[in-house]
């Protein structure tokens, strides 16, 4: 009797106990129900933060030993954050600032995606299992989509691989076609009702300032890229250039046998373990990097936190190679990044803009670019010149094709109209110097994103470049050899996403200016007269009486052409306008400095002239 009398009374207490607190909030000048509200909200950070590591330890078994990725388990307590009274009560606490705006901020879009891929489960699974089954018939065989630019890549042909890409492109139309189903349902359940617009807000992107930011990496690296495209198609395909396609892009991108040999599988570990320990980042507990060659292994490389930061899991299967070293040290940099946050909340941990992590990995991918770390691996200088190039011409095409699917996204994908593959055809031509078609669209969904990643892929490639500049500035040394870079790096990354990536590194205007002065370190460029959509012209003829034997014609410095991001002042849209440059000759010369003209920079693009190198 006295044991149920207690039981019955246990409510009764506790909503005395929250009376009391609430009381005592009230007596020290608390709102009780923004006390209430705070609570909850916490509570469902918990919660959220709960389920997601325990996702994030069936995947890592289901990744690493192949285990069935069995979620039902976890179904019905992702479906108790997703209550319309738990959602409801989140917007009440923002609107009331109950708790760090920007957490929170994290929190709902996160299970606002969530609530939208639930709803899209079926149109999700649909894309998930054509990209994995979907085939086309070609000399007699049923061929993956999948496997595609592998058999480009290996096929000598120039005829065969025009016939194999067209053969590919009705299933790829269908994989298109299912991508597009899939989006449509995402858009009609996030808030804002535009999929590119919470895509954006979830990766702390401002449409407009990336769109200036995309073209200018086309415009400034557009002559260091057909440098290196004509390299490529003068040792192997050999073909006019203007004749190149699409379906040659792979073959022309293939890495050298010779610069693959100097990866090794066995080496890329240990040449990992060397560098982080030179950091100083080398030992430290919580980071877990998982190198079984196991065949039930995925081979994708893959970084969860079924702990939190103290508990980061790198999953790597090493095949050898330089691609393979660049991923190695990638997800690395990303693990690195997340085991040293110390917000102290899961949604600067975990959640939120991922790009801080992002430009980590992109940091340490460079590293194959460096000479003195080629040179610490016993390279000799041919070889590591062989490496660096080949190295080049990956960056170059990885942070292209960032900005072009960007743009694609942004221009062809969201608006859907009648003329919308031919600008998306105009635009991946333009980026990768290799005609596309209008036929070729076919897989335009296929060659974009979904999510905005191209957004995240180009602002961490940029700011990786920046990162690596202030680092070998306050090292004094290549910051690969430096303790103080790697201590640098572990007080950046202790906020996580607390703060925007460009608060923390800098502008992404002088971030695209440290990208394009690496590119020319490695790949020097001439005086072109057209630089990717760009009139680089002439400088005009002085006005006034002049010697005329003393002026000589030559065309503007590229070096005048440089991006501000967007800066106050700037008179076109982020392009910094600025004096010529008085010409040589005699004093008597008389020049009138001006600035340059606007139009001049745009005249190509405003006449709707074709931007291809």
């Amino acid at each position: 009797m006295v044991l149920l009398l207690l039981l019955a009374a246990c409510p009764r207490s506790d909503a005395g106990l929250q009376s009391n607190r609430e009381a005592a909030a009230a007596d020290a000048g608390v709102d009780p129900q923004l006390e209430r509200l705070r609570v909850a909200v916490r509570t469902l950070s918990d919660d959220a933060r709960d389920w997601s590591r325990a996702v994030d330890a069936k995947l890592w078994s289901h990744w690493t030993e192949g285990a069935p990725l069995e979620l039902s388990g976890l179904n019905a307590k992702r479906d108790a954050l997703l209550t319309a009274d738990r959602l409801a009560t989140l917007r009440d606490a923002q609107a009331r600032g109950a708790d760090d705006a920007r957490a929170l901020d994290h929190l709902r879009l996160f299970l606002e995606a969530e609530a939208a891929a639930r709803e899209a489960a079926t149109e999700s699974a649909a894309v998930a299992t054509l990209e994995a089954t979907v085939t086309f018939p070609f000399e007699g065989k049923e061929v993956r989509l999948g496997d595609l630019n592998r058999l480009l890549a290996t096929e000598k042909s120039a005829l065969k691989r025009k016939a194999l890409w067209a053969a590919s492109l009705p299933a790829a139309e269908t994989l298109d076609a299912a991508i597009a189903a899939r989006d449509a349902k995402l858009a009609a359940r996030v808030t804002p009702a535009s999929l590119l617009a919470f895509s954006a807000e979830q990766r702390d992107v401002d449409l407009e300032a990336m769109r200036q930011v995309a073209e200018g990496v086309l415009i400034l690296t557009s002559e260091a890229w057909r440098l290196n495209l004509e390299r490529l198609n003068e040792a192997d395909t050999r073909l006019p250039t203007a004749t190149l396609t699409r379906a040659d892009l792979p073959r022309l991108l293939r890495v050298p046998a010779e610069v693959d040999l100097a990866f090794g599988k066995k080496e890329l570990a240990s040449r990992a373990v060397a560098t982080l320990g030179a950091l100083g980042l080398y030992g430290k507990k919580g980071l877990t990097l998982d190198l079984a060659e196991s065949m039930k292994k995925n081979p994708l490389p893959l970084t969860v936190t079924p702990g939190g930061p103290v508990d980061v899991r790198t999953s790597f299967r090493p095949l050898g190679g330089l691609r393979d070293q660049q991923l190695l040290f990638s997800e690395l940099g990303v693990a690195l990044a997340l085991q040293h946050v110390t917000a102290g909340r899961y949604e600067y941990e975990r959640l939120g803009d991922s790009s801080l992590a992002q430009a980590s990995g992109e940091l340490f991918a460079t590293l194959p670019g460096e000479a003195a770390w080629l040179e610490s691996l016993g390279l000799q200088a041919s070889a590591r010149r062989v490496v660096i190039e080949a190295w080049q011409v990956q960056r170059l095409f990885l942070v292209r094709r960032a900005a072009a699917s960007f743009l694609v996204r942004l221009d062809c994908v969201e608006p859907n109209d009648a003329a919308a593959k031919t600008r998306a055809a105009a635009l991946f031509t333009r980026a990768l110097g290799v005609q596309h078609s209008v036929a070729d669209m076919a897989r335009m969904r296929v060659d974009t994103d979904d999510g905005l990643r191209s957004a995240t892929t180009l602002r961490a490639m940029l700011m990786a470049e920046h990162l690596r500049g202030q680092l070998n500035a306050a090292a004094g040394e290549p910051w690969f050899r430096s303790a103080g870079a790697g201590k640098a790096l572990v007080e950046l990354w202790t906020t996580g996403s607390s703060v925007p990536l460009e608060a923390r590194v800098a502008p992404l205007g002088e971030a695209l200016t440290s990208f394009w002065q690496r590119t020319l370190e490695v790949t020097p460029v001439g005086q072109p007269p057209v630089d990717g959509g760009v009139s680089i012209g002439a400088f005009p003829e002085p006005k006034g009486p002049v010697a005329r034997a003393a002026w000589t014609a030559r065309p503007w410095p590229r070096a005048r052409i440089t991006y501000d991001g967007g800066l106050p002042g700037a008179s076109d849209g982020g392009w910094q306008v600025r004096d010529w440059p008085t010409p040589k000759g005699p004093p008597e010369t008389k020049w009138i400095p001006r600035p340059w003209p606007v139009t001049k920079v745009r005249q190509l693009e405003d006449a709707g002239v074709s931007a291809s190198p």
